[in-house]
């Protein structure tokens, strides 16, 4: 019976042991243990292994503080070199291809005969040149042609007498009486046609041309030479064909060469003084020898002058051109009648006649 008890409580006292050695490493019921974790702010997302993602920023790094730093000297401003200019007076812009002539005003030009130089002297090549000339520019509706025909006649009819419009005299009256302010003549030194049959089969002509072209402007106001202009043509771009084929292609050719000119010619007008005359005075009304034609609208103002003076070089003998005259009134534009003239009143001066010079008072 003892013997029986003593075992029992030897296998009691085992499995106590057991149980508490076994217990000893499980946690309290209801004592969950707690992981410490930092608070992130929010910002950079994170992932915490155990816990659900969070946002956060990552602080900022913060060095030792180090030895201070000397402020750098601030760099010196980098002067450019001034850049002086001389007082001088402004020259005419020459640059730009057909400069606008003065004031909108536009300048008379006669256009006188043009010689043939070529070898085709049965051909009416110099009248043609001329002619088409005078087309050019007068489609640039920048200048005023004048006919050499109703130019001798007007002169005439003053009681000019002259056997040709080229006399220097001539130029220097027309430009007093009429308001010319130049004149164009030249020569057509070269001219070459090539003509072909178009192909075996037909008998239909093809023919090209070159030309060269040469102009003199000349300042009506002085009878000086102002320049001489060359325009040649080149053979490309002159192909005619059929009838009259050699014609039409010298004519292209005059063109391609009047072309290569224009501008040299429009530039050089561009020095000469815009001027007129008066033609007739009545009164305080002033019958002016421009008007719609030449580009004088109502409400303009021009500056009256006496004539002034030539001056010649005493050893070439070559005129240097006219001085200004002494101012001696201003007229307004109040009428525009025929193709080119126009009634103007008198605003301040008087003591005008038919020799003064009229120029636009702007500048």
């Amino acid at each position: 019976m003892i013997k029986k008890r003593t075992f029992h409580l030897s296998i009691f006292l085992i499995l106590s042991v057991f149980l508490l050695t076994s217990c000893s490493s499980l946690p309290l019921i209801g004592k969950k243990e707690e992981k410490k974790t930092e608070k992130l702010p929010e910002g950079k997302t994170v992932r915490v292994e155990g816990m659900e993602t969070v946002k956060g920023v990552s602080p900022p790094r913060t060095d030792p503080p180090g030895p201070p730093k000397k402020p750098s000297p601030e760099p010196a401003l980098k002067r450019e070199p001034e850049t002086r200019v001389a007082s001088v007076p402004a020259r005419p812009f020459a640059g730009a291809p057909l400069p606008f002539l003065q004031m909108g005003f536009k300048k008379k030009v006669a256009i006188l005969d043009f010689e043939n130089k070529t070898t085709y002297q049965e051909e009416m090549i110099g009248e043609a040149v001329a002619k088409r000339l005078a087309d050019k520019l007068e489609a640039t509706q920048r200048v005023v042609i004048m006919d050499k025909a109703v130019v001798s006649g007007m002169l005439k009819k003053e009681g000019t007498k002259f056997d040709d419009l080229t006399e220097l005299s001539v130029m220097k009256r027309a430009h007093q009486s009429l308001g010319i302010q130049a004149f164009a003549l030249g020569a057509v030194t070269d001219v070459s046609i090539l003509s072909s049959k178009a192909s075996d089969t037909s008998d239909e002509e093809v023919s090209f041309a070159t030309a060269k072209v040469e102009i003199r402007l000349i300042d009506a106001s002085t009878g000086n030479l102002l320049k001489t202009f060359i325009g040649r043509s080149p053979i490309f771009g002159t192909k005619e064909s059929g009838e009259g084929s050699r014609g039409k292609a010298v004519i292209k050719a005059i063109d391609f060469g009047l072309e290569d000119i224009l501008e040299g010619l429009f530039r050089q007008l561009d020095y000469l003084d815009w001027t007129t005359t008066i033609a007739k005075i009545e009164g305080e009304s002033l019958f002016i020898n421009a008007g719609r034609l030449s580009g004088l609208r109502i409400g303009d103002t021009l500056e009256i002058y006496e004539p002034g003076k030539e001056i010649i070089h005493p050893a070439t003998k070559i005129s240097l051109g006219w001085t200004t005259g002494q101012l001696k009134g201003v007229v307004r534009v109040s009428e525009l009648f025929g193709v080119d003239a126009a009634i103007g009143k008198v605003v301040q001066g008087s003591g005008f006649n038919p020799n003064d010079v009229l120029k636009s008072t702007m500048r």
